[in-house]
């Protein structure tokens, strides 16, 4: 029997400040067969589309680009969502932005009061990577003392899940769900060893509160992660304890592309994706500072390669039911066209933060419109040739 949580309405954020990775929440949440699955930016919250949803997902990224905006309108419709029922993920970013671990917190979600441990005024010094080490936040940084894999531990049970930027936090024992466990040899350690154990070991990596009559699920580990499939478990039998009550969101006009429209469409995208793809493998060592967060090349590549799957999936189909797709054709145009510019600017030692910033954008954009049309099939509102269910 398919489990009622299977139908949660789950909205996630992809807006300013959101990084790549709220694309594991995609690729993991299709295997585990979650199918009401929308993307929502900054606009849709200040047009009131939480209401439509039973969870809402701020996954990794920039809390200070998010909360620019959102703005305090924004982030007053996340609390009120909240409060009236809704269920809140934050991962990584999505859980700084929630809570309050200084004495002068940013203007930010702020919905409840936990220390973390790697917040301080004169932080230890870092043996590596110093771009990705340290935040400013107020008078004194959040830093990062580890990247990569490591252990948590739930009701006895250990398991591994990536960690990149989250935090270690300080939560009274009736809120945590999972406690950072211990390292492996892929672990890798920005800080010496003995100051990341001090920092990290014993405190908490997921917790859950309750604010008024919703909850938060906050999480320093990316338990999303494709590649981790005992915390994608994890993450899953916490959503198992939700019960649906949302209607979800209005249906959107679409186009229904098919036979030689159809194949111009998505050879069209192809083509722009490939030509993206070898620019792209063919840049090393460019990293931009956007906002507070690095993105590297890697991460567009990665962008990349998960949009082209994407569109290998849905060329199997005879017709697709797309939302504005001479948009994402342009969306498509501009990838190619900024990352050949990127490339060319970058080989004259010039910068490319304003370029890169705009390809982030289009990469979202073209992502978001390809995943809304694979799951309006999934949850069969169409037939698998691309024609409306009626």
């Amino acid at each position: 029997m398919k489990s009622i949580s299977l139908s949660l309405k789950i909205g996630i954020f992809i807006g300013k400040g959101a990084s790549y990775s709220w694309i594991w929440f995609v690729k993991t949440f299709d295997l585990l067969d979650f199918n009401e699955i929308y993307f929502i930016d900054e606009s849709d919250v200040l047009n009131d589309a939480l209401t439509n949803f039973d969870c809402f997902i701020l996954p990794g990224g920039d809390p200070f680009q998010v909360a620019e905006g959102l703005g305090e309108i924004g982030l007053t419709k996340i609390r009120s969502f909240i409060e009236c029922g809704g269920t809140y993920i934050g991962v990584c970013a999505g859980a700084y932005l929630s809570i309050m671990f200084c004495n002068n917190p940013m203007p930010w979600l702020n919905l409840v009061d936990m220390p973390i441990n790697n917040y301080s005024l004169n932080p230890p010094e870092a043996i590596r990577m110093k771009y990705k080490y340290l935040v400013p936040y107020r008078d004194g940084f959040v830093y990062h003392p580890v990247r990569g894999p490591l252990e948590v531990s739930c009701n006895g049970q250990s398991f591994k899940a990536p960690l990149f930027g989250g935090p270690p936090m300080l939560a009274p024992k009736e809120n945590q769900l999972a406690e950072y466990k211990g390292f492996d040899d892929k672990t890798l350690y920005l800080t010496n060893e003995e100051e990341a154990k001090r920092t990290m070991l014993g405190y908490a990596a997921g917790v859950k509160v309750s604010v008024g009559k919703g909850n938060l699920f906050l999480f320093g580990p990316h338990f999303e992660h494709p590649n981790y499939p005992e915390a994608n478990k994890f993450l899953f039998s916490l959503l198992c304890t939700l019960t649906p009550y949302a209607r979800g969101p209005p249906r959107h006009e679409v186009s229904i592309l098919e036979g030689n429209e159809f194949k111009r469409w998505i050879k069209s995208i192809k083509r722009e994706l490939s030509s993206a793809r070898v620019i792209a493998n063919g840049m090393t060592n460019l990293r931009w500072k956007i906002g507070e967060k690095i993105w590297e090349d890697e991460k567009i590549i990665y962008f990349l390669n998960e949009i082209w799957k994407t569109v290998k999936i849905l060329q199997k189909y005879g017709a697709l039911p797309v939302e504005r797709p001479q948009e994402l054709e342009e969306n498509a145009r501009k990838i190619h066209s900024l990352l050949a510019e990127i490339h060319v600017l970058s080989k004259e030692g010039k910068s490319t933060n304003i370029q890169a910033s705009y390809l982030i954008e289009h990469t979202k954009k073209l992502s978001k419109g390809l995943f809304e049309s694979y799951f309006n099939i999934k949850r069969n509102e169409w037939w698998t040739n691309g024609r409306k269910d009626s």
